[in-house]
């Protein structure tokens, strides 16, 4: 059981995650729109949007994890975290630059 300073860490870090995750939602539509070409931009902002879903239905089963060790969902959840803003240093910057418009404009461009 988890009480004191450590019970106003744990909330406020789960306040926090719930903020950034809230975010990302919005996040994912605005970065998707940009990336994809328009021919596919819809089936591309649409599967963004679902992959951006998948942890809120992988959540009640990660957490039924502690039964294991009870560091490991808030590792689990902490390293995809991770590895997602890791990833997304990889989206190309966009400023300044024509948007694709079809596939073909995206094999060019890189």
């Amino acid at each position: 059981m988890v009480t004191g300073d450590m019970l106003a860490l744990k909330i406020t870090l789960a306040m926090i995650d719930k903020f950034m995750n809230a975010a990302s939602y919005g996040i994912i539509y605005l970065c998707a729109a940009e990336i994809f070409p328009t021919v596919v931009r819809n089936a591309g902002v649409g599967v963004s949007s679902m992959s951006a879903r998948i942890r809120g239905m992988l959540a009640p089963q990660v957490l039924k994890l502690n039964a294991i060790w009870i560091p490991l969902p808030m590792i689990i959840f902490g390293g995809m975290s991770i590895l997602a803003r890791v990833l997304a240093l990889l989206i190309p910057e966009t400023v300044g630059k024509r948007l694709p418009q079809t596939i073909e404009d995206i094999t060019k461009s890189r």
